[in-house]
């Protein structure tokens, strides 16, 4: 046996590696049972196997005792198989397998492998990214493009942001206003509140949504890459862009516009009006048929500054208050949540929200999405009654500066790390979250994502116990050349190493001095 040729990310489980070869070219077979066809075309088309090839093969086979999504990857003198019990641990050998082929290419159409059995399956059943296209809109191809990428890495949950106050973003039939509206605010590029005011709106007027049929391409896309997407339309707060386009769903009933500027505001669904609910159970029955994976993202972070008109201005949420002895409006913000987490039943989804919408009487079967701390105290409690999603604005928020969230600091993410020693069984996964309030275009959203996305990764793969991050490291070299073909435009101040001047700890995208000196260091790399 010999040491592994091969830099994979994330790390298998179990890798042997032997000293015979087997050679793939274009005639090499790709053959696979109708139940892998994902696995299959994926590789054919990497490889851009002759239709009539019948040299060697490359077999795909059932494998009950293999777990659901394992796979079982063996390559000899005499072919290569990837054994699954399921279509997605299909899938991921094929993935793994693509990653050895570009790294055992000759310059001749001929791809030379070492030798290996590699049996590799999951940390968690949950392995998430989040792009927010509320307040930059980034368009499908750019879309797609990360689902390429999050698809070499195993990761398997496209959480999509696509509501929120600067914007709507998806074609409405049954609310035209929320296009004509919702969807258009009057700047491009957005100002700072008080902690950015350092910036300012500008711009052209900025309008687009998908639609219906560009999200249903992007859906069939992503399923083709054994990704679900999760879609999320936030509220009862952040829904300053629906109640532009119909005021009567706030508490105020006031006109306003979708925002221009980032922060937090007092403008709020209002939970004690029918009319309130009857819009969302119309808009959710649009939105969800566009997306057929079963959870679907509510948002409900952020809320509080409402709160106070739920209390002392609205005389609808009062009254609720007082029928359903509610204390205060974090609890009537729970009741709507219930409410609609109901509507989504109704459509055959499951909820999920982000951990400060989520108290004592939230109901159960709605996933928490932990974000930022809570005392050990509500963790253990919340831990007892519902799944959590482990995303830490410490750890894995990539809006952030590489100073703040370097590579070591996400690959060694532990959920002790999060509050929840002891509570590990209760996570189903992580996800990183790319907010894009700075980030204004897909080389700065690359910038924000790579190569953070491959420490992330390997993260929610493999588990803690086999992972290194000097080995990571240097297996990250392949994946660096493997961008710059891409041309991905990843950061070269990933290991925090470089002592930029950052007026924030964000990001910034190509505003900020972190971007700006990664361009530096590309322009001397190319030289």
């Amino acid at each position: 046996m010999s040491v592994p040729k091969y830099s994979i990310i994330p790390k298998p489980r179990k890798y042997e590696a032997f000293e015979d070869t087997y050679t793939v070219t274009c005639q090499t077979a790709v053959l696979c049972v109708p139940e892998f066809k994902k696995a299959g075309v994926y590789l054919s088309n990497f490889l851009k196997t002759d239709k009539n090839a019948g040299d060697g093969a490359i077999k795909f086979k059932t494998d009950s005792s293999v777990p659901a999504e394992f796979y079982r990857l063996k390559i000899n003198k005499d072919g290569i198989t990837v054994s699954a019990s399921d279509e997605r641990g299909a899938f991921y050998g094929a993935v793994t397998l693509k990653i050895m082929l570009l790294q055992s290419k000759d310059g001749t159409g001929k791809a030379v492998l070492n030798s290996a059995e590699i049996f590799d399956g999951p940390r968690y059943s949950h392995r998430g990214a989040m792009l927010d296209e509320s307040r930059h809109f980034f368009g499908k191809e750019a879309v797609k493009r990360l689902l390429d990428e999050m698809a070499m890495l195993k990761l398997n949950k496209f959480h999509w942001h696509l509501s929120d106050d600067q914007g709507y973003r998806i074609e409405s039939e049954v609310f035209p206003l929320l296009n004509e509206i919702s969807s258009k605010r009057k700047y491009e590029f957005l100002g700072g509140d008080k902690l950015l005011g350092f910036m300012k709106a500008s711009g052209e007027e900025y309008f687009h949504y998908y639609k219906k049929s560009e999200i249903r391409e992007i859906v069939e896309y992503a399923d083709s890459l054994c990704i679900d997407i999760i879609p999320e339309i936030d509220m009862p707060g952040h829904t300053v862009a629906l109640i532009a386009a119909y005021n009567e769903l706030s508490c105020r009933k006031n006109g306003c516009e979708p925002l221009c500027e980032n922060g937090i505001t007092e403008e709020i669904l209002c939970a004690g009006q029918e009319k309130t609910y009857e819009f969302c159970e119309k808009l959710l029955a649009e939105v969800c048929e566009l997306f057929p994976y079963k959870y679907f993202h509510l948002g409900g972070d952020e809320a509080s500054r409402g709160f106070k008109i739920y209390e002392k201005e609205c005389p609808e949420c009062q009254k609720v208050m007082n029928e359903n002895n509610l204390k205060d409006g974090a609890q009537l913000q729970e009741l709507f949540v219930n409410r609609i987490n109901a509507i989504l039943k109704k459509y055959g989804k499951r909820a999920i929200e982000w951990n400060d919408g989520i108290g004592d009487i939230t109901d159960k079967d709605i996933t928490c999405h932990y974000w930022i701390n809570r005392s050990r105290g509500w963790l253990k409690k919340q831990a007892s009654i519902r799944k959590f999603i482990v995303s830490p604005v410490s750890h894995f928020y990539f809006d952030m500066s590489y100073a703040r969230i370097p590579l070591k600091k996400i690959y060694n993410f532990d959920p002790v790390k999060a509050g929840l020693a002891g509570l590990e069984d209760r996570v189903i996964g992580t996800e990183f979250e790319t907010w894009t309030e700075w980030i204004t275009d897909e080389n700065a959203v690359q910038f924000s994502v790579f190569p953070r996305i491959y420490a992330m990764a390997e993260n929610a793969w493999t588990e803690f116990e086999n992972r290194n991050y000097r080995d990571f490291y240097r297996r990250l070299e392949f994946f660096k050349s493997y961008m710059r073909a891409k041309n991905i435009n990843y950061s070269r101040v990933e290991k925090g190493s470089y002592k930029a001047k950052n007026r924030t700890s964000y990001s910034l995208g190509k505003f900020g001095s972190e971007y700006k000196l990664s361009e530096k260091l590309k322009e001397k790399e190319q030289k």
